[in-house]
């Protein structure tokens, strides 16, 4: 029992009569041949029930329903109709019948004590409202956990609603697994598991994807070198590279020397030319005529000392040209300064 209960003395109805008519209007009228409203009410009925609509089955949890009553604090509220649930919406006042002030349960249900109002106890005695629905809020399994109040009604239902104009956690979890059966493109009788099955699965896919691609991002020491050492070893080749093509240009133009084709005045040209386009140097040695004399490792050494005092290059080259010997052009050469 809580908070001042007492048992009262009039017969308990059965779960049976219970859902199968309604609570006040027996415990009041059938029960006590009286006109004065009953100070206990039997408002849920005890083990698994259902409503007139359809909605259910529900279970009792009565341990939850009296510990959250006492934890509330306070006493709990019986209207007209429910309008307390649609109380944000109304512009006036909503005012209770009465107040739930002691829960106790009982072999058939949740018996409540109620301290009425002198008005509700007027309506009640000229029968204008006979019925009395509970208001609760449950689980999604059905569970019934706690007592939220009750109001006099003319069509009661024992569980109308589930506290839904109050915004309760029990039906915004019900209206939130519904969207998400549907956004999940789930079947319509899939359960909450269902959902939360689909869900991991979906994060999973999710956690897997993330991973692959911050593997992607790390750097494979294997394949990636810093930029300072690819730097260094791109200078190194180029540097190579350079030097192997000096090495050929001045193979390619010492031996267009040695061949009479080119003349040593011309050799910083020919390694440019031999540098920048090696195939078009070839080409050009190939097809040139030859303006000098092949060179003689064994002769040149003395022609060129024999006629270093008198001759240049450019006079050598003109020699060739001209078809004549070195010495008659170095003697033509000396008559001309003399004169």
């Amino acid at each position: 029992m809580l908070r001042g209960m007492a048992t009262p003395s009039r017969r308990p109805l059965s779960p049976s009569r219970v859902l199968a008519r309604d609570v006040l209007a027996i415990s009041l009228h059938d029960s006590q041949g009286g006109d004065a409203p009953p100070e206990w009410v039997h408002l849920i009925p005890a083990g698994t029930f259902s409503g007139r609509d359809g909605r259910g089955p529900y279970h009792l949890d009565a341990e939850a329903v009296l510990a959250a009553f006492a934890g509330h604090g306070a006493d709990l509220p019986i209207d007209y109709d429910h309008q307390s649930l649609e109380a944000a919406a109304k512009a006036g006042p909503v005012p209770a019948a009465g107040w739930i002030t002691a829960l106790e349960m009982r072999e058939d249900g949740l018996w409540a004590r109620v301290s009425w109002t002198p008005q509700a106890a007027e309506l009640l005695a000229g029968r204008q409202y006979r019925y009395l629905s509970p208001v609760f809020m449950h689980r999604p399994d059905g569970t019934v956990v706690e007592l939220l109040g009750a109001g006099l009604t003319h069509t009661p239902n024992l569980h109308l609603r589930a506290a839904a104009a109050r915004h309760l956690e029990t039906h915004t979890v019900e209206d939130l697994i519904e969207r998400l059966i549907m956004m999940l493109n789930l079947p319509t009788a899939s359960t909450p598991e269902d959902v939360v099955a689909e869900l991991q699965k979906i994060i999973d896919r999710l956690q897997a994807a993330e991973a692959a691609a911050a593997q992607s991002r790390q750097i494979d020491p294997a394949e990636w070198v810093p930029m300072s050492q690819h730097r260094a070893v791109a200078e190194q080749l180029a540097a190579m590279q350079a030097q192997i093509a000096a090495e050929k240009a001045e193979a390619a133009v010492t031996a267009a020397m040695r061949a009479g084709k080119l003349a040593p005045a011309m050799k910083d040209w020919a390694l440019s030319y031999a540098s920048k386009d090696p195939e078009g140097f070839a080409v050009w040695a190939e097809k040139a005529p030859v303006i000098l004399p092949p060179e003689d490792p064994h002769r040149a050494a003395p022609r060129v000392a024999s006629n270093a005092a008198t001759l240049t290059e450019e006079d050598r080259i003109a020699c060739a040209l001209l078809g004549m010997r070195e010495a008659d052009f170095a003697a033509h050469k000396k008559s001309l300064i003399k004169e």
